[in-house]
């Protein structure tokens, strides 16, 4: 498995950018990483770190994809894959405008799953879907999403920023529907956060 200590670690001299993956023993067989991110206003403080953390993720020993919503869903991977770090933020800048305003999760769980999950997900994905859970639009949606996500034999990993603040209860009515369908409910409001899902990937 991915040895996120490691990686967060040696990830601090590159401004939180972990550019170089650190296994503890090479994986048996490859795991396909999905990261779905919420750039929308609430997520604004906490969605540059994900970006320089998934960024460090693609291109390297793991096949990731990643994917920026706010109202829709745009996939980012090929940016991210750009070796010239000012370009790929350049042309992220250029994708995201607009980015910050609504939410719309079920929608954009639903438009993930018309446009790429057939091809994309299976019994040795993980999707890594962070956002604080704040939907304006159909909350109902996005558990019957995420129960179409489970079908293709997926697991699914919810990372939220706020579940690291004291006394946070997940009271929206997105993040309540979301709870029974997913594998791992996790903080994700520092680095150190992230590197806690070391153990959930470890055992795929």
């Amino acid at each position: 498995g991915l040895d996120m200590r490691r990686i967060i670690r040696k990830s601090i001299s590159t401004g939180g950018e972990p550019v170089q993956l650190l296994w503890k023993k090479r994986p048996v067989r490859p795991i396909h990483l999905i990261s779905i991110l919420d750039v929308s206003g609430s997520m604004q403080p906490y969605a540059r770190v994900f970006l320089s953390f998934i960024k460090g993720l693609i291109g390297h020993d793991q096949k990731t994809d990643a994917f920026l919503f706010h109202t829709n869903l745009m996939c980012v991977s090929d940016a991210l894959r750009d070796n010239d770090t000012l370009g790929a933020v350049n042309r992220l800048s250029m994708m995201a405008r607009g980015f910050g305003g609504g939410t719309k999760i079920g929608e954009s769980l639903n438009q993930f799953i018309n446009q790429y999950a057939r091809r994309m997900v299976n019994s040795k994905t993980v999707i890594i879907i962070m956002s604080d859970g704040y939907d304006t639009g159909n909350a109902g949606l996005v558990g019957g999403a995420l129960a179409k996500l489970k079908q293709f034999g997926c697991k699914i990993i919810w990372l939220n920023p706020l579940l690291g603040w004291k006394n946070y209860s997940p009271v929206a009515a997105s993040m309540s529907a979301a709870l029974s369908h997913i594998d791992f409910f996790a903080p994700c409001n520092t680095l150190d956060s992230l590197a806690d899902i070391e153990q959930e990937l470890h055992h795929i």
